[in-house]
């Protein structure tokens, strides 16, 4: 059944998150941005079910964004138009304006204290690193909006595709328990959002803490298509309330490695939260405009940081003279830990507190690539600012990639779980906040990741030795239409006779594992890389990491069944997105209580998109809730 927009849609012009009115260039003529034109192509219609609905009026805050009282959820609507933008379009050239630009060690950079005083909030302008590049983003804005909620509020988010191709977005870190045709993945359960439609995501928000949102559609998450998503709990019901002072939404960073024109093949740069040094060597350089996080002496902050980690590139963050308290991990409380460099992996994300104790300056936050980003050196930086400090008094001597924070390292790359160290504390060894007992698996998986490659070939990407290819039609969808047929596995490849070892094996990997039950995975890197593996639906408990080496890790299984691979008991770290080290396994355990079809894959993008990736069928399709409509929330065309 095709819903129509004219029945559904709430398109008042008020309803538009982001107001863009009056934009300027620096000679006062009037800019008509991207979102402003094509936000003009839809109709202006009002709808009853709006009433109840909270939105954003113009320029004011989204009233989801608030302190949150127990058993008083709201339903937080969103109009988010995926659209084709640019950076350093004809609104940034304000941007450089005598005014703003100074110069230290002969560099020249851009005050961004003044620019944020003189400037409108939402001016249109995507700095990024200073170079014109296409990009796709939702309502003019890089990175896209945050969404702000609280624990048990419902979303609305009309998404209006106005691209040339398809797209879908995921909301990632939300179990979507009891819709799990919203999560977001074309062909898995959706079918995509083509051209000029648009799809009504509604759904409960069943899991609290720093989660985000991003198309789960080919690379354009690379391209700007991803922002926060932080949901906050009532004061009394937050753990760790009393170790900081401020939670603000000037506090939450999205750090990724960026690229160029559409080119996601090699990150030539790291932006944190859309802007950044530029990076890429032969180019035009502009004045630097760095990110800022300002601070007051004395004050304890919540820091919360994602990372869209777009290609094989960990990084790492650490702020100057500097403690980082870290109290969660992918939405979920730990017990508190010291460090002072958190490692993260693609699609991690890690709160800290940070207590502003030095004394009134500026400080560099740092960040550092490595893996892929290594090869270019990729770094970048942000600015701590302490209030009264002079903005434009930076040290900036000591930016380069040679440059190693000193101190301990949590999450680092190739994290062994045999213990920690004088230089590292292992993911393995924090403890979940709220303590569960073990959880004794009935059943256990074995399941690989791996990249190589063939000569004359090129690279091939795999889990289990298959290399994915997404499926036709939509498996929640059609799920009763005796799809069953198209799917394989391991197992049912070598019950074929086929030795995917020795043959390329491409299909719909599909892993079927039973509902209700206490499941175990192994899961295992076959090549000299960590792969960010993510499971969708779910959050698991980390209770085994380490690296068997390149020789070991074929037999894996041999090797477990012989000699059990350490595990640990009760309180592990709760995650949904993990490193599996080089030549090495990560151990996770989860109760399979949510039937449905769930992505499982590798959260670097051209990994997953050219087949490191399967699809965990949970429990059986008659178990698995109904679509309350037929297409579950596509709307007809908009044009």
């Amino acid at each position: 059944m095709q819903i129509s927009l004219v029945k559904t849609f709430v398109l008042i012009s008020s309803l538009i998150v982001v107001q863009i009115d009056g934009i300027q260039d620096a000679d006062g003529k009037r800019i008509v941005s991207n979102y402003e034109r094509i936000k003009q192509l839809y109709p202006q219609l009002t709808s009853a079910e709006s009433t109840h609905w909270r939105y954003a009026d113009k320029d004011l805050e989204h009233p989801c964004r608030r302190d949150c009282v127990e058993q008083q959820p709201m339903t937080c609507y969103y109009y988010m138009v995926v659209h084709y933008d640019d950076t350093m379009s004809a609104s940034c050239k304000r941007y450089l304006q005598a005014k703003y630009r100074y110069k230290l060690n002969g560099k020249e950079y851009i005050d961004s204290f003044k620019l944020a005083e003189q400037e409108a909030r939402n001016d249109d302008c995507k700095y990024a690193d200073g170079l014109e590049s296409q990009i796709m983003v939702v309502n003019g804005q890089l990175p896209g909006q945050a969404i702000e909620v609280c624990y048990g509020d419902t979303i609305v988010a009309d998404v209006i595709n106005s691209l040339h191709e398809t797209t879908t977005i995921h909301w990632h870190g939300i179990h979507q328990r009891s819709t799990p045709h919203m999560d977001g993945v074309p062909h898995i359960t959706q079918y995509p959002i083509e051209a000029g439609q648009a799809f009504r995501y509604r759904f409960e928000v069943d899991h609290g803490g720093t989660n985000w949102w991003h198309s789960h559609t080919e690379h354009q998450r690379a391209f700007g298509l991803a922002g926060a998503l932080i949901v906050r709990q009532p004061l009394k019901l937050n753990p760790h309330a009393h170790l900081y002072d401020f939670d603000q939404s000037e506090h939450v960073i999205m750090i990724q490695d960026w690229v160029h024109n559409f080119d996601e093949s090699v990150a030539e740069n790291i932006l944190i939260n859309g802007r950044g040094r530029n990076m890429k060597k032969d180019s035009k350089v502009k004045p630097t405009l760095y990110a800022t996080f300002g601070v007051i002496r004395g004050g304890r902050y919540r820091f919360r940081v994602i990372f869209n980690g777009v290609s094989n590139c960990p990084i790492s963050l650490s702020i100057d003279k500097h403690d980082l308290v870290v109290i969660a991990s992918d939405g979920n409380d730990i017990e508190p830990v010291e460090v002072q460099k958190i490692m993260f992996h693609g699609a991690e994300r890690f709160d800290f507190v940070l207590h502003a104790n030095q004394e009134v300056a500026n400080y560099w936050l740092r960040i550092k690539g490595y893996s892929f980003c290594a090869k270019n050196q990729l770094h970048q930086e942000a600015v701590l600012h302490y209030q009264n400090a002079d903005t434009r008094n930076l040290d900036t001597t000591t930016l380069s990639y040679a440059y190693d924070a000193p101190g301990l390292m949590l999450n680092e790359l190739g994290d062994d779980a045999g213990g920690n160290s004088a230089d590292s504390i292992s993911l393995v060894s924090l403890n979940a906040q709220h303590v569960q007992p073990a959880l004794n698996p009935a059943v256990t998986y074995y399941s690989s990741m791996n990249a190589f490659e063939l000569r004359g070939e090129g690279f091939r990407f795999q889990m289990d030795d298959i290399t994915f290819s997404m499926p036709k039609m939509s498996l929640l969808q059609t799920r009763n239409l005796g799809i069953g047929r198209f799917f394989c596995n391991s197992t049912q490849q070598a019950a074929l006779g086929f030795n995917c070892k020795s043959r390329h094996c491409k299909c719909s990997n599909v892993i079927h594992v039973p509902a209700n039950k206490n499941v175990e995975f192994v899961i295992s890197s076959k090549s000299n890389t960590a792969h960010p593996i993510h499971l969708h639906g779910y959050t698991f408990r980390v209770v085994g990491m380490g690296v068997l080496g390149e020789q070991r890790i074929g037999q894996i299984e041999e090797i477990d069944r012989r000699t059990p691979l350490p595990r640990r008991g009760r309180g592990a770290p709760l995650k949904d997105s993990v490193q599996v080290p080089a030549f090495g396994y990560t151990i996770i355990h989860f109760n399979s209580d949510s039937p449905g079809y769930w992505m499982f894959h590798c959260h670097i993008s051209p990994h997953s998109e050219n087949g490191m990736a399967a699809v965990v069928r949970v429990g059986e399709d008659i178990e698995m809730k109904m679509c309350p409509v037929s297409n579950c929330g596509l709307c007809s065309s908009v044009a």
